[in-house]
């Protein structure tokens, strides 16, 4: 099996306190960004479940299905957007903290990247970074 690699449509598990995994998204190839250090970078977002009693970020929902992970509606948290060095992700994986899944189907992922940028919950840092 090949070595994991962080790119655009991946997904990873990743520990979310007693609330168990949550499944993570990342949006661009690994690149460097303007301030942001030497090494090159990704911009991960992570799904949380639709809850009928709670409000919620619409600007990107996911319909129960459209990955194996998602079992119900579930929202794209853009307020917890966030940059990693790609060597940082693949070292944790390879540690087994963070557990590679199922690739996020391309269509969707363009969806989520224009909802970056329309979201208001997203951080004008992330609003401007080139993905």
């Amino acid at each position: 099996m090949a070595a994991w690699r962080a790119r655009e449509g991946e997904t990873l598990l990743m520990p979310s306190g007693v609330h168990g995994d949550h499944l993570f998204i990342i949006l661009n190839d690994s690149k460097k960004f303007s301030g942001y250090g030497p090494n090159p970078c990704v911009v991960l977002v992570n799904l949380s479940t639709v809850r009928q009693d709670t409000r919620y970020d619409a600007t990107c929902v996911l319909q129960a299905g459209c990955h194996s992970f998602v079992k119900g509606d579930s929202y794209v948290v853009y307020r917890s957007a966030r940059i990693e060095s790609g060597m940082h992700l693949q070292r944790l994986v390879q540690q087994g903290v963070f557990k590679p899944h199922e690739p996020m189907p391309a269509a969707i992922v363009t969806n989520i990247k224009a909802g970056l940028k329309a979201s208001p919950f997203t951080t004008r840092e992330f609003k401007q970074l080139p993905i």
